[in-house]
């Protein structure tokens, strides 16, 4: 037996559903500060810009790994017939 299940799900999809709105709603909030004047420096924007763009990128690559990592350990209980790991 492993020590703990080998695929773990959430029970919740807040966290993933808070993410989604922070990443969707990073744009307009941006474009407003933006012409509002609040955000004038060009390298402010562009900061904001890549922390919008790298956000997303680096949680679904977390994600992936997680899930991978999980399923790798799920292969290794299940008999041959049903999966193996590579």
């Amino acid at each position: 037996m492993t020590e703990s299940a080998p695929l773990q799900i959430d029970a919740s999809p807040v966290p993933y559903q808070l993410v989604s709105l922070v990443r969707q709603a990073l744009p307009p909030l941006v474009a407003f500060a933006v012409g509002r004047g609040w955000l004038a420096d060009d390298s402010a924007t562009l900061l904001l810009a890549l922390v919008a763009i790298a956000l997303p990128i680096i949680q679904g690559q977390r994600h992936s790994l997680q899930r991978s990592r999980a399923l790798a350990r799920l292969a290794a209980i299940v008999p041959n017939a049903v999966a193996v790991v590579r």
